[in-house]
């Protein structure tokens, strides 16, 4: 895939729709205030069957490889089952980001789940320094952050990859399920074009999942011609369905 040469932060414009972020570049919303949480645990962890895959323990550490970031309400609802298993994997949890918030717009998470632990200052503060280091050198683009299990010693790791996704995608390792979770395709395409889906099947072995709450005739076909067995079900909500699958 041909990188594009702007490696530094893009320029996004933010508006607040009752008291949730939207991205004016992309029209669309970063989260939803009235069941974001349960939309996100329905498509992502039950359409990766994530809670019986770290009740198996079957790998040293488990790869989730999401697109793209956003608020990091997918790494929470992740990191909060996680935090419930009495004994859990470890867990290392890969993002990519192109247009990384700001602190205010992050805290609207906080207020939308208050009675979640969602962005805490210390995880703000390691999160403004990366993207400060990356705003000086693009090429600094890898933000980590590390959680440890009360109960044993895992950890839990995550790692965003700031920038393009066709620079950040292949910098990710092995994956063992996907959060295919970038706008919508009709309004940003770079994350759902065949380039990138063939660069998510060559980070995945048989097996990988994945799983979207889009539906798009063209993912699909495009999913399938790639290996990948694709199946539907029934959306969050109002939404009439969302696919999930694996790579065969």
């Amino acid at each position: 895939m041909e990188p594009k040469t702007t490696l530094g932060p893009l320029k996004n414009e933010i508006e607040f729709k009752d008291g949730v972020p939207v991205s004016l570049l992309f029209d669309d919303v970063y989260f939803s205030k009235q069941g974001g949480w349960e939309e996100s645990s329905y498509v992502f962890l039950e359409g990766n069957q994530i809670p019986s895959k770290l009740a198996k323990k079957g790998h040293s550490i488990f790869y989730v490889g999401e697109l793209g970031f956003g608020s990091g309400l997918n790494l929470f609802v992740t990191l909060d089952f996680w935090k419930s298993i009495p004994s859990p994997p470890q867990v290392t949890f890969m993002s990519l980001e192109g247009f990384p918030l700001k602190r205010d717009i992050l805290l609207t998470l906080n207020k939308s789940y208050p009675d979640k632990k969602l962005w805490s200052e210390d995880l703000l503060s390691s999160y403004e320094s990366a993207i400060n280091l990356w705003t000086k050198d693009p090429t600094q683009n890898l933000w980590t952050y590390t959680w440890n299990h009360s109960s044993n010693q895992s950890t839990f790791t995550l790692q965003v990859f700031f920038g393009d996704v066709r620079l950040s995608l292949p910098q990710f390792l092995k994956i063992h399920s996907w959060y295919l979770d970038g706008f919508s395709p009709g309004k940003n395409p770079d994350m759902w074009s065949l380039d990138t889906l063939k660069e998510i099947q060559k980070k995945s072995n048989p097996g990988t999942s994945f799983a979207t709450f889009s539906s798009a005739g063209f993912l699909r076909r495009n999913l399938t011609e790639l290996g990948f067995v694709v199946d539907k079900k029934k959306g969050f909500g109002r939404k009439r369905e969302m696919i999930f699958g694996f790579l065969k």
